[in-house]
C-alpha cells in the first residue's frame, strides 16, 4: 500500500511514522516533475506501507501549479508508473476545493468523504462535486 500526503500540514505523514521535516524528497517534488513516486516515496518498516510525503513546501505548489499543463492530472500521471507496485493507494487530500485535492480526486478511482451532517458541510460537499467532475473523461 501507499499513502499519498497531499495536505501540506503532513499529518497522514506524520501520523505513519515518517518525520516530514526530513524527507529529501516529497510529493511537492512529484507533482512538479523533479521527482518520481519510485524516488520520493518512504518505506517505513514498522507500518509496512510505504509514504509519499507532504511538508509545508507543499503549499507553494498551489501557485506554482497555475501556469503549468496537465496541472491538475500530475498525481495520476506519476502514479501510472508506480502502478503495479501497490494493491491500493490511499490519497489524503486538504479540507478545501484546491489544485492539490483536484490532483488527488483526478488519481482516484473512488472517494471517502468523511463530513459532518451539517447543513454547511452539505452545501460544500455540491461545490466539490461539481467540480470534481472535470476529472472525469469526456
Amino acid at each position: 500500500m501507499l499513502v499519498v500526503d497531499l495536505d501540506p500540514q503532513g499529518n497522514a505523514t506524520m501520523g505513519s511514522g515518517v518525520d516530514k521535516r526530513a524527507l529529501p524528497l516529497s510529493v511537492y517534488d512529484v507533482l512538479l516533475e523533479s521527482a518520481t513516486v519510485a524516488e520520493a516515496r518512504q518505506r517505513n518498516e514498522k507500518t509496512g506501507y510505504d509514504v509519499l510525503g507532504a511538508n509545508r513546501e507543499l503549499a507553494g505548489a498551489e501557485v506554482e501549479l497555475v501556469e503549468l499543463e496537465r496541472r491538475d492530472k500530475r498525481l495520476k500521471t506519476a502514479l501510472l508508473a508506480v502502478d503495479a507496485d501497490y494493491d491500493f493507494v490511499l490519497i489524503d487530500c486538504p479540507p478545501s476545493l484546491s489544485l492539490l485535492t483536484l490532483n488527488g480526486l483526478c488519481a482516484a478511482h473512488g472517494v471517502v468523504v468523511p463530513m459532518q451532517c451539517e447543513y454547511f458541510a452539505l452545501e460544500g460537499l455540491s461545490d466539490w462535486s461539481i467540480r470534481s467532475s472535470r476529472c472525469m473523461p469526456t
